[in-house]
């Protein structure tokens, strides 16, 4: 027994290093060519008040539905929530319905258009069967497939190899017992799809492409984050062959292979230059920018997550050089009809404005039971403007090349449209013209060292869902 015991140890030690530093799979952590364009589109979804009235306006989703109606060759999806489960009351629109109706009738009338769609098995619950509209994409033609987050490292550290050794051989087969853990009308899981549910790894990308353009965004066709406050980039031109590319590097990771869809080289050039950034090259690309930031730098953050350790220190690091640093966060109140605690971005916040002495200025977007989840960040420099947004939350679970992420990086002169969109969008949350969206850091500010030390053990360990 003895001799059992230290094998499965060791066993268990060897696993979690090795998922902790295995090579990513080709085609991951991508940071793509700088292309020169001459326009870049920017998109916000907004849920504020005014005056007491709820107010919403949504962009995003209707410009995915334009990209599937407007194809003529091929529509390409990443999309990471894809369903109409929902803990909530109150009615939300029935996005997963709308954008699979839309999938089948572009199939049914333009048979020859490649459709495919990548996703999360969080879609499926974990499980094998797949949800009725997936069923229905599958029997009209569109191709579906389920990313492979198996082979991608481990961001749950300790129980990630406890589960190599003693749960992966099972499956997740069997008809389901257990309620669902994401809502009530959710379909009941296995006790095995809730232990593989509990690795933490997803394929949290957002894209839609056609030949034309594509769109990588904060926003998920889901029906119960229809009212969270979102971003998106449109892009054209030679960026989009990156975009393919990087997306049949996950159709690889997934044992599958995209269509070969060759995209003619645009000539056109502007005073944007774009990059596709994915994983950890998301990370390493903010780094460099901001350590470039000093006085007469501003840095402008809206952001759902923040709580990686080097971004945070990159952040002090700028004001310490003079830069000015504003924070624009969810409160972390709020999850599908569940309260939560505040981590981590009340810890998170507190400390930079205990760090910066001040100097660091944080406010809350006001949500009402939706969630603020964009995902931006804008580095005005005195000539000129990088902005870097899309799918990816600064978590060390984001941008640490665990999960699967997608974003855009824009450079170009401060006074070009999409920068003045871009910082437009800032401004007008943070300074709450014509409407009520932000409030004071004091609102939500968090004193508590062991809701601190919590978020700082569960950012380093894994042992959390953000």
């Amino acid at each position: 027994m003895k001799f059992i015991t230290i094998a499965v140890t060791a066993i268990w030690i060897v696993l979690m290093a090795y998922g902790q530093s295995k090579p990513l799979p080709q085609g991951l952590s991508l940071e793509g060519s700088v292309h020169s364009v001459p326009e870049v589109e920017f998109l916000a979804d907004f849920t504020y008040q005014r005056a007491g009235v709820v107010v919403r306006e949504q962009a995003i989703f209707n410009r995915m539905c334009r990209i599937v109606d407007e194809a003529k060759r091929f529509v390409l999806l990443d999309l990471f929530l894809f369903n109409s489960v929902h803990g909530q009351g109150g009615k939300f629109p029935a996005l997963a319905e709308d954008l699979t109706g839309r999938l089948v009738k572009k199939k049914e009338q333009s048979p020859k258009v490649d459709i495919v769609l990548i996703t999360d098995a969080i879609n499926r619950s974990y499980g094998p069967e797949e949800p009725e509209h997936f069923k229905k994409l599958r029997a009209s033609g569109v191709r579906i497939i389920y990313t492979d987050t198996d082979r991608l490292r481990d961001s749950n550290i300790f129980y990630s190899a406890w589960w190599r050794i003693f749960c992966q051989w099972f499956g997740t087969q069997g008809e389901g017992w257990i309620p669902s853990p994401f809502a009530e009308n959710g379909p009941d899981m296995t006790l095995r799809a809730y232990l593989s549910l509990l690795n933490f790894k997803a394929n949290h990308r957002k894209v839609a492409a056609n030949e034309k353009e594509a769109l990588i965004t904060s926003a998920n066709p889901h029906d119960a984050s229809a009212y969270h406050s979102n971003i998106g980039f449109v892009v054209q031109g030679n960026v989009l062959q990156d975009i393919v590319d990087s997306e049949g590097a996950v159709a690889n990771l997934s044992r599958e292979a995209l269509p070969k869809w060759a995209l003619p080289v645009s000539r056109k050039s502007g005073d944007l230059q774009v990059r596709l950034l994915t994983e950890g090259k998301i990370k390493s690309r903010l780094l460099q920018e901001l350590s470039r930031c000093s006085s007469g730098c501003s840095v402008r953050m809206a952001m759902f997550y923040l709580s990686d350790r080097d971004i945070i220190e990159g952040l002090l690091g700028a004001t310490d050089r003079g830069g000015e640093v504003r924070l624009l966060l969810d409160p972390n109140k709020d999850a599908f009809g569940r309260s939560k605690n505040g981590i981590p971005n009340r810890p998170v916040a507190s400390e930079l404005v205990a760090r910066s002495e001040g100097v660091i200025q944080v406010r809350w977007y006001e949500t009402h039971g939706e969630q603020f989840h964009s995902k931006l960040t804008i580095i005005s420099q005195p000539e000129h403007t990088v902005l870097i947004g899309g799918s990816a939350n600064l978590t060390r679970r984001n941008i640490d090349d665990l999960n699967l992420e997608t974003c855009l990086e824009v450079a170009g002169p401060k006074d070009a449209k999409v920068m003045r969109e871009a910082t437009g969008y800032f401004e007008r949350l943070w300074r709450n013209r014509d409407g009520n969206y932000s409030i004071d850091f004091k609102e939500f500010s968090e004193d508590s060292p062991l809701r601190y030390w919590l978020y700082r053990f569960q950012e380093w360990s894994g042992m959390s869902t953000f």
